[in-house]
């Protein structure tokens, strides 16, 4: 009799865990699509080698409960170089301009919907993959906070690449050795468009 009871409460429970899986299955088919646009100011030491940022990104979205939506993420991000470092090479002291940086995140993202879903806050969390310049691939992280109207929302956002760069500065240490300006990662405040469809 105890293994009828056993065998009848691990077949319901397999059955719900299935009937579970189906439906997180049928609302990923009818997510949705989101294509976005944002410029930025680079933040912390990221602004002492980048004066601006732009980047897009598309994200597929499916509610997974009421107002909570989880998907995944896929964009470019550009930080264009500003400055100047010096490097020793050959027995000379060459200056050379800082050269952009160029991400392609990869990522998961998350929102959950506030007030009929006029108001959201979101996350999107992943890789960020250094494509160009001399930056390093690193932890890609982006809060943001967005204001629907209708298909277009606006949007704010933090964003942070943690990879950060090294550069070679001669001299400037007061002993005429080398030493490294590090960035600790591409950080800035982004604000862009996105539309929904």
């Amino acid at each position: 009799m105890k293994k009828i009871i056993l065998l009848t409460v691990i077949a319901v429970f397999s059955f719900g865990s299935i009937n579970a899986q189906d439906e997180v299955i049928e609302k990923a088919k009818s997510g949705s699509f989101y294509a976005g646009a944002n410029i930025g100011l680079p933040l912390s030491t990221s602004s002492d080698v980048s004066s601006f940022n732009f980047g897009f990104d598309v994200a597929y979205l499916f509610e997974l409960i009421d107002n909570l939506e989880l998907g995944g993420l896929v964009g470019y991000t550009h930080y264009i170089g500003d400055g100047s470092y010096s490097h020793y090479n050959n027995g000379n002291v060459l200056i050379t301009n800082y050269k952009d940086a160029s991400f392609i995140p990869l990522a998961a993202t998350a929102r959950y919907y506030f007030a009929d879903h006029k108001f959201f806050g979101g996350l999107d969390m992943g890789v960020g993959i250094n494509v160009s310049g001399d930056a390093k691939t690193g932890f890609y992280a982006r809060p943001k906070f967005g204001f629907n109207l209708g298909p277009v929302a606006l949007i704010a956002s933090y964003q942070s690449i943690s990879g950060g760069t090294d550069y070679n500065n001669y001299g400037n240490n007061g002993n005429n050795g080398n030493y490294y300006v590090t960035t600790s990662g591409f950080n800035s405040f982004n604000f862009g468009v996105e539309y929904g469809f």
